[in-house]
């Protein structure tokens, strides 16, 4: 057998049956009987020679077959979804886009203006140190950004690198005293520093400190929240240091009595990419591109 001569259909009750896991899901989704979708998946095994997927509870559980297919064919629904039908049938222009913290204060007065002029909804989705790489390809997020420079890459994903900036240290009249007359910070001082970590993810899993643990380093964190909005009154009231990216500090209003040491050596650079579908809608496209000019003013 080849392509030709598959049903095509049995590449649709697939498609959805890959994104839902479910049996009954599927049926509803695609407005036939369970036992419809049961018979197509027989006619699925017997055609590609493998069970396509096991049960776990109530789950059913794709096979490592299955999941070489699901890396091609979810894209390829997809694609062919937003570039035959677009969103002529949405009732209201959408974006969705998952982007760190550090960059919330940047990228707000753009995604709200740009957001605006398209008419469209803009959901800022909460950031999380993981691979973000199915909801790209399922369409259920629009935009990627994060930290980093090595990504597997899927046709189906356009990936741009935006470029890099460096880490600096903030910090506020208590520690004054004790840092005034430096130019700048080295890695290996971070552990001397009690800390203000602001970010949603584990300490184990951020990268800096990561780099720490490769060097037998680490520095202490005194105060965790995940919101940068506590930052400056906690560096005004107490002798804590927080290592934040360059242009976050730059685009903060409020800086009175706060100051700040570039890091040095290259542990102190990160690099900013974006990844969003190929197949992603012009109006889309039109508001990252907007949104990658914002960014490259900042990170070169």
């Amino acid at each position: 057998m080849n392509i030709l001569q598959l049903d095509m259909n049995l590449l649709k009750v697939l498609y959805v049956m890959l994104s839902t896991g479910s049996t009954s899901r599927t049926a509803q989704k695609l407005a036939l009987s369970p036992s419809a979708v049961s018979h197509a998946l027989a006619r699925l095994r017997e055609a590609l020679g493998d069970p396509l997927f096991r049960r776990e509870g109530n789950a059913q559980v794709p096979t490592p077959f299955a999941l070489g297919i699901k890396e091609r064919l979810i894209p390829l629904f997809v694609s062919l979804n937003e570039e035959l039908f677009g969103e002529q049938h949405a009732e209201e222009r959408r974006f969705r886009l998952v982007l760190p913290p550090a960059l919330n204060v940047l990228l707000t007065p753009e995604l709200a203006s740009k957001g605006h002029q398209a008419g469209a909804i803009i959901e800022c989705l909460t950031f999380e140190r993981r691979a973000w790489r199915d909801e790209l390809l399922e369409g259920k997020i629009d935009l990627l950004l994060a930290v980093g420079d090595h990504q597997k890459r899927v046709s189906a994903l356009q990936y741009d690198r935006i470029g890099s900036t460096r880490l600096i240290a903030v910090f506020g009249q208590p520690l004054y005293a004790r840092l005034s007359g430096r130019e700048a910070l080295a890695f290996d001082e971070l552990a001397q520093f009690e800390h203000f970590y602001c970010h949603p993810w584990p300490q184990d899993v951020n990268e800096l400190d990561r780099q720490q643990a490769r060097a037998g380093l680490g520095r202490r964190l005194a105060f965790t929240c995940s919101d940068y909005g506590q930052l400056a009154p906690a560096l005004r009231h107490a002798p804590l240091m927080a290592i934040v990216p360059a242009p976050w500090f730059a685009t903060l209003n409020d800086k009175e009595q706060l100051f700040t040491l570039p890091l040095s050596g290259d542990q102190a650079i990160g690099s900013l990419f974006l990844q969003y579908r190929t197949s992603t809608v012009e109006w889309k496209l039109r508001l990252i591109a907007s949104l990658r000019r914002a960014l490259t003013a900042w990170y070169r």
